[in-house]
């Protein structure tokens, strides 16, 4: 589901964001003229929990949220009780199955990577044999290109499925009920 999106360099907010509760509540509770609290709180929502965020490729919420902040001049959040609800909600509404798969392998991924990143190969085991053989890394590297082409398709993928989503649900495209020859 598409709630906000950026176009013109400008955070964009659906009209059916403001229909959700919990955003209507805090969009009515922000008393600034041009609702700067509210936008800022959905800057930092957008870039840290939709999929199609340029900051996806950290697997961890804490972290892409400390970033996400960090190089947008915000202070990192506490989020209150009504802002949680709308981070829920939001993830909730935004996630599919292929979203999950594809957040699942990229933590994978990410876990691969800090192996490789923190293996000693100087470390034995307890008959004094090396921990971890070189074949070992050297079949995980090669492993390497196949897992980033399998990431990058699975990332077209979902954003595939998430514009198909938005069309599905009248996004950018109007239907009538002539364009389904219900009417003929």
């Amino acid at each position: 589901m598409k709630l906000v999106r950026i176009e013109n360099y400008q955070l964009v907010v659906d009209d059916e964001l403001l229909l959700l509760t919990p955003f209507r509540k805090l969009y009515k509770k922000d008393k600034t003229r041009d609702k700067s609290n509210f936008i800022e709180f959905l800057t930092i929502v957008y870039f840290t929990y939709d999929p199609r965020s340029d900051y996806s490729y950290i697997v961890d919420d804490d972290k892409r949220l400390a970033e996400v902040c960090r190089t947008n001049g915000f202070e990192v959040p506490k989020f209150s009780e009504e802002q949680q609800a709308c981070v829920d909600l939001y993830k909730q509404l935004t996630t599919t199955i292929s979203q999950e798969l594809l957040r699942s392998a990229k933590i994978a991924i990410s876990k691969i990577q800090n192996f490789l990143e923190s293996v000693d190969l100087t470390e034995e085991d307890d008959k004094g044999k090396p921990k971890y053989g070189i074949n070992m890394i050297t079949s995980t590297i090669k492993q390497i290109p196949q897992l980033s082409k399998d990431i990058q398709e699975a990332e077209r993928t979902v954003a595939k499925e998430i514009a198909e989503q938005g069309r599905a649900r009248g996004g950018n495209e109007t239907k009538t009920l002539m364009d389904d020859h219900i009417l003929c």
